[in-house]
């Protein structure tokens, strides 16, 4: 997975699973330079609207493997 994969993927969950209010703050960290993965997903996980569906929880899973 390239990092411009990683802002892509990390982008759609955040969309599909964080409030409006709350994304703006994902999407300063997330075009960083260095993404800062293990923070997205550990405030992602606080802040989700609903349980993840399984095909995203594969996702979630491929980021941490190429990532944290």
């Amino acid at each position: 997975m390239t990092v411009e994969k990683l802002r892509k993927n990390l982008v759609f969950l955040i969309k599909k699973y964080v409030r409006e209010s709350q994304r703006e703050a994902f999407y300063d960290d997330i075009s960083k330079p260095d993404v800062p993965v293990k923070g997205i997903l550990a405030d992602f996980n606080k802040v989700k609207t609903r349980t993840v569906d399984e095909a995203d929880g594969d996702l979630i899973r491929d980021i941490y493997f190429y990532f944290c």
